[in-house]
């Protein structure tokens, strides 16, 4: 592929950018590998085996763990994980890595928070969306009762429940189901890159397991139909354990994930107190590289030949989350992932994130580009989606437009006294290469289906979306705006915020008039 296709591509699929020797950072570099590191597991471990309570199917009055693991960075923030998470999540998953098939017995529990009885389930089942992708092998109650009022189309599963599930109480169910993992398909003019699946290169097992999404009093379900760009999910937060292991031994297999593992043998076991998604990476080709950033282990998964980017990468990361910890809230957990992914997308899940390999092969030294900014984005959204959740498909701005003008917080931050390139400084640099270049127009409020394509949805929401957040931090003032953002966290934390809720505290939080800066970028008055 010539580099000017290449650079097309990145342009339609990705969100924009390139150019200039790094600036020496504070941050030592471990270039030992994560398999020699664990993070023990909390005492006692809840759910020890797969199997789920066999009492009624109906609880009056559901038992609920309060989550003890903390990361050291939150030690001193009022955050913490919440006391109760709707969804418990048990994995147990056998990986055959050169059948490219998962094998899984899944335990959920979930508890009914909603005001309003239930009368239906849905489980997310992304797997399905493949042709032979998903085969259901079992289905039951916790009691061992067979499920049989059930449909599977496309990736929703709907369940019938035998009588109401009334607020407070809780039903556990079981799953079990062979995943034949897909091949991550070439670049597309047409659809967008696909995170799941395996190449040469590496295993990506991503939204690999059914759950439950969130449910809003009075509207339902959060599901909607999948799409050509953007995110269709939406994600409650749940509790994970996950115990994967290797149906044969695999030499030099190294497997990052949302949490650091315990590791027996060919067996890792993962705890994930509170999180809106786990994902896996597994590769027999991964350097890893690690540091430390506030108390967080942050682990680089590269291919041997990126090495001097991925400690960009890592260095990039690390001081994004330094910065955003202290300007917002600090991050939750005890690590955080990034992995060059073997396709042309950056993508975000709990605890990790993907960093497309296009990125790393134009790093030419300098943070003037892609590799760099998009680290900061893909950080960003441990805030904004991992902390404060949204509903992606309808108010997708939420997230994107808020995770693209952290990029430029973190360019005025980190890089304030790097080098000027021509005169121009970085932050100018940053403004110029990721936005004003592209002359974004478009209301930014508009769901993923409102766009007729990809260019226009990144232009509106991303880069129309960061001209919005710019103005309204210059109308506020930085003590005001900053000050909103910390106090949107603390209310929203661990929960799904609404662009009514965005504003709400927006207004108790300032005396400005934003009325006329809503009307320049919203189709609908807040």
């Amino acid at each position: 592929m010539s580099l000017k296709v290449f650079l097309g591509l990145i342009g339609l699929f990705l969100l924009a950018g390139c150019d200039a020797q790094p600036q020496p950072l504070p941050i030592p570099i471990d270039t030992t590998t994560v398999l020699g590191n664990s993070t023990s597991l909390p005492d006692p471990l809840p759910g020890t085996s797969i199997a789920v309570p066999t009492d009624f199917l109906i609880n009056k009055t559901p038992e609920t763990r309060i989550p003890t693991q903390t990361s050291p960075a939150a030690g001193e923030s009022t955050l913490t994980a919440p006391r109760s998470v709707p969804a418990h999540y048990v994995l147990e998953a056998e990986l055959d890595y050169f059948q490219h098939t998962l094998s899984v017995n899944e335990a959920i529990t979930y508890v009914n928070y909603s005001p309003e009885a239930l009368n239906d389930l849905i489980l997310m089942v992304e797997p399905n969306r493949w042709q032979g992708g998903f085969t259901l092998q079992s289905l039951t109650w916790g009691d061992g009762e067979s499920i049989e009022e059930y449909e599977l189309n496309d990736d929703q599963m709907h369940i019938s429940l035998p009588r109401p599930l009334k607020s407070g109480d809780s039903l556990h169910m079981m799953i079990s189901y062979l995943l034949e993992i897909p091949q991550i398909a070439p670049p597309s003019e047409t659809y967008r890159p696909q995170p799941y699946g395996y190449t040469d290169r590496q295993t990506n097992i991503v939204d690999w397991y059914p759950y439950i999404p969130p449910y809003r009093s009075g509207e339902g379900w959060l599901v909607h139909k999948h799409w050509w760009f953007g995110e269709h999910q939406v994600y409650d937060v749940a509790e994970y354990i996950v115990r994967l292991t290797l149906a044969e031994a695999v030499q030099d297999l190294v497997i990052a994930a949302s949490t650091p593992a315990e590791l027996h043998e060919n067996s890792y076991t993962y705890y994930l107190d509170a999180g809106r998604s786990f994902a896996l990476s597994a590769s027999t080709e991964y350097l890893v590289q690690t540091t430390t950033a506030g108390g967080v282990t942050i682990y680089s998964y590269s291919f041997s030949y990126d090495k001097y980017a991925a400690q960009e990468v890592l260095h990039n990361t690390a001081d994004a989350m330094q910065l955003f910890s202290q300007l917002i809230t600090p991050y939750p957990h005890a690590s955080l992932s990034v992995v060059e992914a073997d396709f042309l997308d950056g993508m975000e899940y709990e605890g990790l994130y993907f960093l497309s390999n296009g990125f790393y092969n134009l790093y030419d030294g300098t943070p003037r580009g892609y590799l760099t900014f998009i680290a900061a984005h893909e950080t960003a959204h441990q805030w904004w989606y991992g902390l404060v959740g949204n509903d992606q498909a309808i108010e997708p701005w939420l997230d994107e437009s808020l995770c693209t003008y952290m990029e430029h917080i973190f360019y005025e931050n980190i890089y304030a006294d790097y080098p000027p390139d021509s005169g121009q400084s970085m932050v100018d640099w940053w403004w110029y290469y990721r936005v004003n270049y592209y002359d974004p127009a478009g209301r930014i409020d508009g769901s993923i289906y409102d766009f007729d394509s990809f260019r226009s949805y990144r232009d509106a929401v991303y880069l129309n979306g960061a001209n919005f957040l710019d103005d309204l931090r210059n109308l506020v003032g930085d003590r005001t705006f900053f000050a909103f953002l910390q106090d949107y966290v603390l209310r929203y934390e661990y929960k799904i915020a609404t662009s009514a809720d965005f504003f709400t505290v927006l207004r108790e939080n300032t005396s400005k008039n934003i009325d006329g800066l809503v009307a320049e970028y919203f189709e609908i008055g807040r």
